[in-house]
């Protein structure tokens, strides 16, 4: 028997449990780390301890320490001083020779994943060869500048 029930609204429905109250939101919509956690709670203890400066500098302290656990570091890349354009006239245009490269198959599926998003998502073309170069010419700049701190160094010594 065929159901009279209209189609549902996805967009209205996903809107409405964004903006509820309800308890069971965040199983579904987790907040973003760069948007700050709500602090009614904090601030209606400072209202109420107006007249104790040490409680409050305490209660001042506790968003700081939470805010820092909840955020998210974003690590630069440690070769500023990298020549991008001429790194990719190496992978893209040198002469190579053969070599094989042992992968398993999840590095191979992790890799044409990443070549595809590459393809689709930022219309950048390139392909496993190219990624293995890339890789090379890091670790081997790497090395020439860190030594005994280069991500080589520290993988194999672990």
């Amino acid at each position: 028997m065929a159901s009279k029930r209209p189609p549902l609204e996805m967009d209205d429905i996903t809107n409405n449990l964004k903006h509820s109250s309800g308890k069971g939101v965040d199983a579904f919509f987790s907040q973003s780390p760069t948007q700050p956690e709500p602090q009614k709670k904090v601030e209606s203890e400072e209202q109420k301890s107006d007249d104790s400066p040490t409680l409050s500098r305490a209660n001042e302290e506790k968003p700081k320490k939470e805010a820092k656990s909840t955020h998210r570091d974003v690590t630069t890349s440690s070769r500023h001083d990298v020549n991008h354009r001429e790194w990719r006239d190496i992978i893209e245009n040198t002469e190579s020779h053969n070599s094989s490269l042992r992968i398993t198959n999840d590095e191979k599926y992790a890799v044409k994943d990443l070549v595809d998003e590459l393809e689709r998502k930022y219309k950048v073309k390139t392909s496993l060869n190219e990624l293995a170069r890339l890789g090379l010419l890091y670790i081997i700049e790497d090395f020439k500048k860190d030594k005994l701190n280069s991500l080589i160094i520290k993988v194999k010594k672990s």
